[in-house]
Parts: structure tokens; sequence; C-alpha cells
């Protein structure tokens, strides 16, 4: 909360106050209220008009030049509609994938796309996925195989992208194509957009162990993109790329904590979430064993305690990424501290989740024994995941002692 606020302080808390009576789902926050199933068109459909009424009452679109259609308002309202909509708390913006577009398209792309794509973005009305990995290029993203042949005005791509987010309601999409096949590595690569509605795309699921679709594969036999589609200038994409990785690899944290494309809620959002803080601390006070609480067990607070000083730690990092980013002085190794840490993070929650549950660890969403429906068993086995996209941690650690502590690679 802002201290000893001004009555135009307090004017504009009560005003974000009253729309969001007026605005969120009915029954919300209640237990009365009953969430979509995470992923579902219902879902992405209250996220979508949620997204467009706060941008309508200008809550949302923060950061970014008004001829783009960014929202621009003094950091004291800022900071006052971030608290007021986490204090509540609402449906998650529909920027998803959006928001590594905005933060590419700000560095690299012409004036006719960013005044083209943008506002849709941060308005939460179009969705985006992702073609980036492959099935012989995953780690290796300099290998990708899919091409692009010049013909007239535009590019023909053949090829197939795999472990994509949010594969069924993507509406465009961005790639990475091999566009020279005789150009050394990095140098043959370029970065395009394209509508999903076009011919010659198709798209499939990829089941993981969880038992859900959450990522799918995407196939591109002869589709036509228009060469005023190509970000950046031909051959320089994996230079375009690694702006959209540094967004990727912090999470969201670039986006939220800078304000440019969410309301600002998403990280204290997160840790309202399944496996999160404040769920961690429920659980674990509900749950007894031998007659007393987890959360009367010091070793399990301080756990806790730890995972919440990393997510402010983040906040802030994500921040500082934010204007990195900006500056267009971002080298592609800033961001792997934030993906490794919020990921290894993630493993370490789940498992502490699977300790705190017990036997019941065993039992998967439909099981009607299952605790709390399964929830934390599925953010555990998610959580493994989380480790291999956006560059294996593995590579992240190679990133990071090579090329920031400056340690010597190894034979």
């Amino acid at each position: 909360m802002v201290s000893n606020e001004s009555a135009e302080a307090e004017a504009l808390r009560e005003e974000v106050r009253a729309w969001l009576v007026e605005n969120l789902p009915e029954k919300w926050g209640t237990p009365e209220y009953v969430a979509p199933e995470l992923r579902s068109e219902e879902a992405r459909e209250l996220n979508r008009s949620f997204s467009k009424k706060l941008y309508d009452a200008g809550y949302i679109g923060f950061g970014l030049p008004k001829e783009y259609g960014g929202v621009e308002r003094p950091a004291w309202e800022r900071a006052i509609i971030r608290e007021e909509l986490a204090r509540r708390g609402t449906p998650p913006t529909n920027a998803g994938l959006g928001r590594l577009v905005v933060e590419t398209l700000m560095q690299w792309g012409t004036e006719e796309q960013k005044k083209k794509y943008i506002p849709g973005i941060i308005s939460g009305q179009v969705n985006w996925i992702e073609g980036f990995s492959e099935p012989n290029a995953g780690s290796d993203l300099a290998n990708v195989q899919t091409t692009a042949v010049r013909d007239g005005d535009e590019w023909i791509i053949n090829g197939q992208k795999c472990w994509t987010s949010g594969w069924q309601g993507g509406e465009w999409g961005f790639l990475l194509c091999r566009t020279d096949l005789n150009a050394p590595r990095h140098r043959n690569l370029s970065f395009f957009l394209f509508d999903c509605s076009k011919p010659g795309f198709s798209r499939g699921p990829l089941r993981q162990m969880t038992g859900d679709a959450q990522y799918g594969e995407l196939f591109f036999d002869d589709m036509r993109v228009p060469h005023e589609n190509m970000v950046g200038e031909e051959g320089r994409g994996w230079y375009v790329a690694m702006t959209t990785l540094i967004a990727e690899r912090g999470g969201g944290q670039v986006a939220a904590g800078s304000g440019e494309t969410g309301s600002g809620t998403r990280g204290m959002q997160m840790v309202r979430s399944i496996g999160g803080v404040d769920n961690l601390i429920e659980l674990a006070k509900k749950t007894k064993r031998y007659g007393k609480s987890f959360w009367d067990d010091n070793n399990f607070k301080h756990r806790i305690a730890q995972i919440a000083i990393e997510n402010e730690a983040r906040r802030v990092y994500g921040i500082r990424l934010g204007s990195i980013i900006r500056s267009g002085k971002a080298s592609g190794n800033e961001a792997v501290m934030t993906k490794m840490s919020s990921t290894e993070q993630g493993k370490r929650r789940g498992d502490m989740l699977m300790e705190i549950i017990g036997a019941y660890s065993q039992l998967m969403r439909g099981d009607e024994r299952a605790v709390d429906e399964g929830s934390h068993v599925q953010s555990m086995l998610g959580s493994r995941g989380t480790t291999i996209y956006m560059g294996s941690n593995e590579i992240c650690r190679n990133i990071l002692s090579e090329r920031v502590l400056g340690l010597p690679r190894g034979n």
C-alpha cells in the first residue's frame, strides 16, 4: 500500500475497487465460483474478455508508447492499480506468448509491424504461439531444419516445430526458419510472424506424463508468408530470436515487473497459484501427521520462506531485466538466471508438496481420494518439463559459467 496517500490517490484506489466489484466474474473469490477448465476455450474467452475490460479501463498496457496502443499513466497510478488488482485477484490476462512478440518488435520490428500487432496483444485479443523447437533441434536451436524459400513477395515455409505452448488457441505465431542453406550457423536463419488460419498450416497434440496435452506440434506444408512479416533482416533471425528468448526465460517477469504488457499482477498472482507460497502455507497448516501440522515444523517454515524470498528477488530482477532489454544492450545471457532459478525452484516446490501430502501423492486427478482434486500432483509432474524448455537448465548453467562468470570451458 502507498503510505500517506493524497485524496487523489485514495480516489483512484476506490475507483479500481468499485470497478472490480462491477466487472469480476460472478461469485469471484467465493467457494461458489467455479473456474473454467485450464486451457479450455471457455478459459481463453474469459481471459480475453476480461483483458479487454482491463485495457479499456486503462488498467493494463503500461510501459509502451501510446502510438502502439500503450496506456500512459504516472508511476503512482500504476502502483495503486497493480496493488488493487493483486489484492482482489483477477482472472489471468490474455497476453500469453504475445508478450514475447512485444519485446521482440520493440527492438527489431518496423513501425508498421509495431502498430499492427502490439495493440491486439496488450489488450489480450490475439493469442500467439511459438515455433522454435524441432524434433532434432530443441536445445540446439541454431540447428533448425524448417526452411523458408523466397518466391517474389512471399516465403514458402516447410517443416515441423514441437513442444509448442498454447498450441490449440494460437491465432498468430512466430517462428525461426533456415533461409540460406549455405551460410554459416547463426547467419542462415530468419524470423517470421505467421497467420495460423492460412493454408499449409496444421497442428496436433503432444501428450505428457501429466495426461495433458499442454504442448503441441506445428506442421508447415508449403505455407506462404508475406515478406513484410519478416522481423529484422534476412539471415539475422538468430539475433532476433535471442531477444525473444530473453523475454521468455524471464518467465513473464520482464513484462509483469516493468508493467509493459500485463496488469502487473502476474508475479503476485503466481504465489497464490497451486504450489505457490500462499497455497503451500495453507496446505501445511491443514495437513497433520502425528497430531501436528506441517506448519508447526520450523524446517518447512524455513523452506517456504526461502521460496517467498526467491520470488521477490526474481520480481525485482525482472524490472532490471526489462530495462536492459529496452536499452538494446541485452546480450542474451541475462535472463538465464531467472529461467533456471524459477524452474529449479518449481521442482523443489513440487517435491515439498509431495512430502506434505505423503501417500496421497500417488493419487492423480480424477481419483476422488486425491488431495485438492490432484492439483498438487499435477503441479509436481509439470514442473519437470519446465527445466527443459527455453534451453535446458544444463545449457543455462553453461551460459552462466562461461559468459557471465567467465569460467573456462571444459573439454
